[in-house]
């Protein structure tokens, strides 16, 4: 298939208009009359994930995160972007971004993350105005659980290893509120819906503060961890509107390490 319409099939599931008008989602980069047979599926678009789709055979690589956000004024290797890009010329790899498109759909980031914890009731935190879903997502857990206990649902849930919990840790939370990435500015959202707990991605000192005093308990989690939770749902999209097999790559060790100090 046509390199052009594959990207028409998937945008007939995620169209484009959903995304934020800041966002970049799309056809990075590629020849539109190029063939693909196979498609492989990351979280970001780097010169390792070009290089194992290249060597899977697959001649597209659709990213969640844009590989571009603003124009560039060089491509040179100097820049992860630029080895990126450089890379993917070089193995005849196109680039495509599914990201606040996938984030705000009925099927998406957010839905997948509350149905994954079980969630009841769920609504979007912040509804669309452009037709799509909404952006992060609101509900109840079955039963009430002591941070303690969510924290495990998260890990086994989610696969979070890196994240940590702010607030309270005596009293049980019921109403869950969350936002797939970096979306601390819906803290406010999160309190009018009376959630109990905010869980989102790179959670400021100075938002983590004001949250805390409106009396919002807050779990702060690592952003790549915490979206690469929706990418086997992804996955399974792309293949049902594309009849074309996907290869969700696999998740190379992390570049960071959580540290706990211990206090004496």
């Amino acid at each position: 298939m046509k390199l052009s319409d594959v990207t028409a099939l998937i945008e007939k599931r995620m169209p484009k208009s959903w995304a934020k008008e800041w966002d970049n989602p799309g056809l990075a980069f590629g020849r539109l009359d190029s063939e693909v047979s196979r498609i492989a599926l990351a979280l970001d678009a780097t010169p390792e994930s070009v290089s194992d789709a290249a060597a899977l055979g697959c001649r597209l690589l659709v990213a969640h995160h844009p590989i571009i956000f603003r124009p560039l004024r060089s491509i040179v290797d100097d820049t992860l972007t630029g080895r990126t890009l450089l890379c993917a010329a070089e193995k005849g790899v196109a680039i495509y971004a599914a990201h606040t498109n996938w984030d705000s759909s009925p099927e998406g980031v957010n839905c997948v993350l509350a149905s994954l914890l079980a969630l009841e009731g769920v609504e979007p935190l912040v509804c669309s105005q452009n037709g799509a879903w909404g952006m992060g997502a609101v509900g109840e857990l079955p039963e009430p659980l002591l941070p303690a206990s969510l924290e495990q649902l998260l890990h086994v849930r989610w696969r979070l290893y890196n994240f940590t919990f702010y607030g309270d840790s005596s009293n049980r939370v019921k109403k869950i509120a969350l936002g797939g990435g970096a979306c601390q500015e819906f803290w406010r959202d999160a309190l009018a819906y009376g959630a109990d707990c905010f869980i989102t991605a790179d959670v400021s000192y100075h938002v983590r503060q004001e949250a805390l005093a409106a009396g919002l308990r807050l779990v702060s989690a690592d952003h790549g961890e915490m979206e690469r939770a929706s990418l086997p749902a992804l996955k399974k999209i792309l293949e049902e509107e594309t009849t074309i097999p996907v290869f969700l790559l696999e998740e190379r060790k992390s570049p960071f390490e959580h540290w706990n100090g211990n206090q004496d």
